[in-house]
């Protein structure tokens, strides 16, 4: 049978270029701790390029689902692997694909932590040099400060 060949070849690529976004990933966290802006754009330069890649993948498995009269998203991947002999390596290459997936979600969201956090940081050191730096800062539900802004500056220009 040609499908799970057709199959583990586009899921084998997509694991490839899976696997090259968690390691952006995790070099731009590296990055994110030291000031070389240049090395951070340069990074997100790789990353664009590879998730353009992965999209492009991704697609052609949606449609191989699609053209094999299954859904498409994670339910018919699902339906496709169970319809599949048990000895082919499609549903090894399925749970890795998903175990991926999820190691990029959680280093996407630390890399956005630490993003978030800096920004924050620059915020508030430029609302201190500008005189509106909060007197009493609190937090919100959602973690943000929110403060009393002071009317004094330290100079102007």
């Amino acid at each position: 049978m040609k499908q799970p060949q057709q199959l583990s070849r586009l899921l084998a690529t997509e694991l490839k270029h899976t696997r090259q976004l968690l390691d952006i990933l995790i070099e731009e966290h590296q990055a994110l701790g030291q000031p070389d802006p240049d090395r951070i754009t340069a990074i997100s330069l790789k990353k664009l390029d590879c998730l353009k890649e992965l999209e492009r993948h991704h697609a052609k498995r949606e449609q191989f689902l699609v053209d094999q009269g299954f859904s498409s998203g994670a339910a018919g991947m699902e339906a496709l692997v169970q319809s599949l002999p048990g000895d082919t390596p499609v549903a090894g290459q399925w749970r890795e694909l998903r175990s991926l997936a999820g190691k990029l979600k959680r280093q996407n969201e630390i890399n956005g932590s630490i993003v978030a956090l800096t920004q924050r940081h620059i915020t508030l050191a430029l609302d201190i040099l500008t005189g509106r730096a909060s007197t009493s800062p609190t937090y919100g539900r959602s973690g943000q400060t929110h403060g009393n802004a002071a009317s004094q500056r330290l100079a102007k220009a």
